[in-house]
């Protein structure tokens, strides 16, 4: 039986998601927690199927979540000897330049 895979986020990709959703709160708060919860879902649901999104062009080595057309999720794969690990390396606004 294969093991169950598990979500890391980097630091990196706390913190750009929660510089996301308070510059939107700024101005529309039900805005910024709906995007918030968008991308948190998306994410999550890669414990069912860690391979559902496409290999990144723009950071080979990676895949990528686009929600709603403006934000990206970078993520990888990793193999450890106890558990398949998914780390969140990145959200990003797609005009970003990322990976530097």
């Amino acid at each position: 039986m294969a093991l169950r895979p598990r979500l890391e986020w980097s630091a990196s990709a706390r913190t750009d998601l929660l510089a996301i959703i308070a510059y939107i709160a700024d101005d529309n708060l039900q805005a910024a927690q709906d995007l918030k919860d968008e991308i948190e879902a998306k994410v999550s649901a890669l414990l069912e199927h860690p391979q559902q999104y496409a290999q990144s062009k723009r950071a080979p080595g990676y895949r990528q979540i686009t929600v709603r057309s403006h934000y990206l999720v970078f993520y990888r794969l990793l193999s450890v000897s106890t558990a398949p690990i998914i780390d969140i390396a990145a959200v990003v606004h797609a005009r970003r330049l990322w990976p530097l």
